[in-house]
């Protein structure tokens, strides 16, 4: 099992892509969130209803039983549901900690895309026939005794790791 992460502008296109896995991915209870849960679901994606604001941890804890349940994956956008953009939230670090899981980065970048510019994300939606570049990241392992410090750390580090691999793949594409 393994704790995924990427940034909110890149939620769409993962949620098709990886759906046949039938990961659990964390979405908001806003109005939005509920028709991104039955666009999900469509893919095979189980929504686990909440974010930091509000359900984020009745949502985290479903995630846990999920995993230890035999569930192979659980994911989220670490800079949802509102921003600031690329700035992680520690919800899915502790999550991998709290489930001994490894934590691993995910994004993409495209040739060719539509870039919503008026959104707070810069959410970007690959056209067809678009050439995509993807990374997904060594994993990430989270020790189950750490400190709210080392979390911290850890969440820094895995910020600093999307951001990274995000400013290759839109490189390599040519994405600005």
């Amino acid at each position: 099992p393994v704790v995924v992460g990427t940034w909110h502008r890149a939620a769409i296109f993962f949620l098709y892509f990886f759906g046949h896995f039938h990961p659990m991915i964390m979405i908001s209870r806003s109005k939005d969130g509920e028709i991104l849960s039955q666009y999900a679901e469509g893919f095979g994606v189980i929504p686990a209803r909440g974010s930091s604001g509000k359900g984020g941890r009745a949502a985290l804890e479903r995630m846990r039983r999920h995993l230890e349940g035999g569930g192979k994956a659980c994911a989220t956008v670490l800079d949802g549901p509102r921003g600031p953009a690329y700035v992680a939230k520690k919800g899915m670090i502790v999550l991998a900690m709290q489930t001994g899981s490894p934590f691993i980065p995910a994004i993409w970048s495209a040739n060719r895309t539509i870039t919503l510019r008026n959104s707070w994300d810069k959410m970007i939606l690959p056209l067809p026939w678009s050439k995509i570049y993807m990374s997904i990241g060594d994993p990430i392992h989270i020790p189950a005794a750490s400190s709210s410090e080392e979390l911290e750390h850890y969440r820094q580090l895995v910020q600093q790791r999307l951001n990274t691999m995000m400013a290759e793949v839109d490189h390599l594409c040519g994405y600005r």
